[in-house]
């Protein structure tokens, strides 16, 4: 079987995912979408000055003169344009109206005496009190939501507020994860003999979740081939992309292969990773839909690192996010570690900061464990060249 670069095989599955179509949807249903276009301003907000409270639009000096006012009318919400503020009066206005052509302050309703046809004044009143000014919201031609953005209650309020009921954004994808394996259980279950708790579909659920993807974890699935395929068939109808762990490798009972071929297109690679080498990639069709299946070495290490080099980037790009792969970091090596010539591997390392910067320190000399994927603080990268990471040496991380 031909080994691929790890570079390879990740255009091949960025390729195989691809990008969610646009949808143009209301602005209530666009919390969880991934912004498909930027959200800029396209006046100032407000467009003239408002009351920033309840209260009174007067003109500064005219308070000056004398303790009360007559009150000339009332500010309406429904008045087409504001009107001419008349000199030596004031204006009843609410909090966010216009205030009168001419009017430079407010003076709140609880510093008067509430007066209707006059008004008596306490305390000092200075030009632009309690007065929000044109653009003091948001000024023309700003940005307040870029593409990409993940849209959460703050971004849709944004939205809302430049006046805009809808919004081009790019579905969440829905990812079905299905654990393979004869040996597996679910955590705190029984059988005779034994068997292997289920830690696979728990981890890709949680990574799935913080790629940006909805999650949707079917339990421990048998090696078996018509229990595999119906468990398969049952899942399509609400999933965007298919990813299974386990069933990959040559044995007699690992049956992925097998059965994916009868329902669609799949293909097992080996991949210049350790670990992770062995995955495999397909589709199937459902009428017009078309169903991307990855699927992962049964090991939760090899998994997690799989999931972290191929999959995870393609899914962030699938969601519509710009950023697809994790804030980097370089760090200096602490205690050195052995690595396999030939391909691209992934350690789990601790990392603390001194006055000489980040050092990174391996767990389990370097070998990826159940514990070590618990407790690492980051993976550090190392190229197909390298066979020994010596103290001293700088290596790329990414922090988990």
């Amino acid at each position: 079987m031909t080994v691929h670069s790890l570079a390879d095989y990740k255009r091949v599955v960025h390729a195989a995912l691809g990008r969610n179509p646009v949808l143009d949807v209301l602005i209530a249903d666009a919390v969880g979408g991934t912004l498909a276009e930027d959200v800029v301003a396209m006046r100032d907000i407000p467009e003239i000055p408002v009351a920033a409270c309840d209260g009174y639009a007067v003109t500064a000096t005219d308070v000056a003169g004398g303790p009360s006012l007559v009150v000339s009318h009332d500010v309406s919400f429904d008045d087409r344009s504001p009107r001419t503020h008349v000199p030596g009066t004031a204006a009843r206005v609410p909090s966010g109206a216009p205030l009168p052509r001419g009017a430079d302050a407010v003076v709140p309703s609880d510093h008067t005496d509430g007066g209707v046809a006059r008004v008596a004044i306490t305390g000092e009143v200075v030009a632009g009190q309690y007065v929000r000014g044109a653009g003091s919201d948001v000024r023309a031609g700003e940005m307040l939501v870029s593409a990409g953005t993940r849209l959460g209650a703050r971004q849709v309020a944004a939205a809302a507020g430049l006046g805009r009921p809808r919004l081009k954004v790019h579905p969440v994808p829905r990812v079905v994860i299905v654990a393979v394996g004869d040996e597996l259980i679910d955590p705190g279950a029984r059988r005779p003999g034994g068997g292997v708790p289920d830690a696979d579909s728990h981890l890709m659920a949680g990574l799935v979740r913080d790629a940006g993807a909805q999650a949707f974890r079917v339990g421990p699935v048998p090696d078996d081939p018509l229990r595999l395929r119906a468990a398969l068939e049952d899942q399509l109808v609400r999933a965007d992309v298919l990813l299974t762990t386990g069933g990959l490798s040559q044995g007699t009972r690992d049956t992925v292969a097998s059965v994916m071929r009868r329902l669609g297109e799949f293909d097992v690679a080996d991949v210049a990773l350790n670990p992770g080498k062995r995955l495999g990639l397909g589709s199937i069709d459902i009428g017009t839909r078309h169903i991307p299946v990855v699927s992962l070495p049964g090991s939760p290490a090899a998994a997690a690192v799989a999931f972290e080099a191929v999959v995870r980037p393609a899914l962030r790009d699938m969601c519509g996010f710009h950023q697809r792969e994790r804030d980097a970091l370089v760090a200096t090596v602490g205690q050195g570690w052995s690595t396999l010539e030939g391909s691209v591997n992934a350690v789990p390392v601790t990392l603390t900061r001194t006055d000489e910067g980040r050092i990174a320190v391996p767990l389990d000399d370097g070998q990826l464990s159940l514990a070590s994927l618990a407790q690492a603080d980051a993976l550090a990268w190392t190229g197909p060249d390298t066979t020994e990471v010596e103290p001293g040496m700088r290596v790329h991380c990414s922090r988990w």
